[in-house]
């Protein structure tokens, strides 16, 4: 073959083709002209591998200049301000490490602390030092839950019925916590004999539900709270009203960050609770290392010294279930709960939404003395006559005692969620004020707030940040506040989420028409659309979406947010890994084993090989594995295996060096 034809082929000049040659082992001179053709060959798969390597140089460089830059950035900004006083679990917020890993580290240093156990502004200082955060002297004010206004008036209605002389012992109130889908629902369905996962969508619970069982002639009043990340709010208000709680936690899984979530609202309410260790029907199942979990987080198991309830359960096969319920009596019974059912009625809001043929309709926990039928009673800036009262079957009762849960019909308008009822007669100024509000907010007031807003800024600044305009419905109203709140967590500095309109019920023609003028997304949440808004809605070009899983619509609202701002690929180091036995070496897929170095390894991680510091190669992790398990990671130092794709023809002593790919805003 002729060289300057060769050269062509690989889009080089024939000059730098004879230059380069003797580095990659050919030697045939600066003056030739023909080569053999297979000679030819073996160039043009040396000067293919080369190029490789060139590329995987280039990309390397540009990894670590971009990690070095973002390092120096970071440490420029790693400032925080930490108040005189700060809990446990908001300090491992604050420097952004997992509070297991955190309540371990501390134990390392003599620090013996609790999630919500406080800790002075030194001794946080200091520990913000070894995380590499300069740490100032700031705010320490909570934000409180603006739902949560009735959170006082709970406490104080639960310490006056703790002292009543003239108190019954009344049924203990009770609230299931956990993470998602470590068995909640299926636990209750068990306690209770019904399928209500059947009934949701998706196999999560969407609604604060209450129900009342019988163990040992006694009753119980069960609070179910939904375990998806988008019901936090939710969670925390049945953490307010309950008296025990039961931590669900899977044997199979452990403890999740909702788990976490759940004990820090037990031990910020010093709710006495039961650890339900369920799925222990599953092959995975390991009780010992949720007991060693609870441990490192200062819950001592009972059977392993501690003070902590631990029982296994299968909500599945329906085992375990009278032993739990008989420790939940137990502990209600060493609280000794009491209540006098003969003041008037006191309770709390659980739910509350409009039904098409009953209008404002609410679900009510009594708290205090006894609510019947006929009553008038006061919710907040709402109130009503009672017309008539469900139990949670839905059958008609006349009245409501101490810790039971009914649905109650009468109301003028719809309550807020945790807001405190009391039978009270109405006064004349009150009926006057109150306007029937079966909308949250009005859509007149949004726009007007809208254009002051504008007003305010300026219309320069006012162009400078888009603006993602929607309209949310929802069929009740702790799901609407749930899926809001949950929504307002996805805003980004260069993108604004402005609510144009919030209410219960289907999705109505002025939504619809609202929704084309202003060029919004209607989101709707367990709900349809009316025949009108239908009917508009297929001549005009307004999005809508409708769905009955929460999280559905939130991966809908990311992917249009994503189109106001701009990305980029990130590439984020990981550890080393030192290839120290090949195993399997195909085309596909290729097992080797090894030690991991530097710092930990995600399963979920792609690498550069490197053989005599030089790259070689590229290619993408498929499992991790540790002692035979399945493992989401690797850590420092630990030996193990990995199953991987993309490159074979590996050695002994190869250096996988790895990294993520992460999407970031650019700013």
């Amino acid at each position: 073959m002729n060289v300057t034809e060769l050269a062509r082929q690989l889009r080089t000049t024939r000059a730098e083709l004879l230059e380069k040659l003797p580095e990659l082992g050919f030697d045939i001179g600066l003056r030739a002209i023909k080569i053999d053709n297979r000679v030819a060959e073996s160039i043009k798969r040396a000067w293919g591998e080369s190029g490789r390597k060139d590329r995987l140089r280039e990309q390397m460089a540009r990894s670590v200049a971009a990690h070095e830059k973002a390092e120096n950035k970071e440490s420029l900004s790693k400032e925080i301000a930490i108040p005189d006083k700060i809990s446990v679990n908001d300090l491992a917020q604050h420097l952004g490490t997992p509070v297991t890993h955190f309540i371990g580290y501390l134990m390392k240093n003599g620090i013996m602390a609790s999630l919500n156990e406080q800790i002075d502004f030194e001794t946080a200082s200091v520990v913000a030092e070894d995380y590499g955060f300069k740490a100032t002297r700031g705010d320490g004010a909570v934000r409180e839950d603006s739902h949560a206004v009735s959170s006082k008036a709970l406490r104080e209605i639960k310490a006056t019925r703790s002292q009543d002389v003239d108190g019954i012992v009344r049924p203990p109130v009770v609230v299931v916590m956990g993470h998602v889908d470590h068995g909640k629902t299926t636990l209750l369905d068990a306690i209770r004999k019904t399928n209500v996962v059947a009934g949701e969508s998706g196999g999560i619970t969407q609604h604060i539900g209450a129900y009342q069982v019988e163990e040992k002639g006694r009753l119980i009043t069960f609070l179910d709270t939904p375990g998806h990340e988008a019901f936090k709010a939710m969670r925390e208000r049945g953490g307010q009203v309950a008296d025990v709680a039961i931590l669900v936690v899977a044997a199979d899984d452990g403890l999740k960050p909702q788990t976490l979530e759940s004990i820090n609202v037990i031990q910020k309410e010093n709710l006495p609770f039961v650890v339900a260790i369920n799925k222990m029907d599953k092959p995975g199942a390991d009780i010992d290392r949720v007991k060693k979990e609870l441990t490192e987080i200062n819950l001592n198991p009972e059977d392993w010294g501690g003070k902590v309830i631990c029982t296994p359960v299968s909500a599945k096969k329906g085992e375990g279930i009278h032993e739990l319920l008989e420790m939940v009596l137990l502990v209600s019974d060493l609280e000794k709960f009491i209540a006098d059912p003969h003041k008037p009625g006191q309770g709390v809001i659980i739910e509350s939404h409009v039904d098409s043929g009953e209008g404002p309709v609410a679900t009510v926990l009594v708290h205090e003395g006894t609510l019947r039928v006929g009553e008038e009673v006061v919710i907040g800036s709402t109130f009503g006559k009672v017309k008539a009262l469900k139990d949670w079957k839905g059958e008609d009762v006349s009245e409501a005692g101490p810790s039971m849960p009914v649905k109650i019909l009468g109301l003028k308008s719809t309550p807020s969620v945790g807001e405190i009822l009391k039978v009270e007669k109405i006064d004349r100024s009150m009926r006057k004020k109150n306007v029937k509000q079966y909308r949250l907010v009005d859509t007149g007031e949004m726009h007007k707030a809208k254009e002051s807003k504008t007003e305010e800024k300026g219309e320069e600044e006012a162009e400078k940040i888009p603006e993602f305009l929607v309209i949310v419905k929802a069929d009740a109203l702790g799901s609407l506040e749930a899926f809001i709140a949950s929504l307002k967590k996805l805003e980004k500095p260069q993108v604004k989420i402005s609510i144009l309109k919030q209410g219960l019920g289907n999705i109505t023609e002025s939504d619809v028409q609202l929704a084309e003028d202003e060029n919004a997304v209607v989101y709707g949440f367990n709900v349809r659309l009316s025949q009108e808004a239908q009917r508009l809605s297929y001549n005009r070009k307004s999005e809508i979406k409708l769905s009955k899983i929460i999280y559905e619509l939130l991966d809908d609202a990311v992917v249009r947010l994503k189109k106001f701002v701009r990305t980029e690929i990130v590439e984020v180091t990981q550890g080393d890994f030192e290839v120290l036995k090949v195993f399997k070496d195909s085309k596909n897929e290729s097992i080797i084993g090894g030690r991991v170095k530097a710092a930990p390894i995600a399963a979920a991680s792609k690498f550069r090989v490197l053989r005599d510091g030089e790259p070689i190669d590229e290619g993408k992790i498929v499992e991790l594995q540790q002692n035979k398990q399945t493992m989401k990671s690797l850590k420092e130092g630990i030996e193990g295996g990995m199953k991987v794709s993309g490159m074979r023809g590996f050695r002994e002593g190869d250096i996988l060096k790895c990294y993520l790919e992460e999407e970031r805003i650019i700013s």
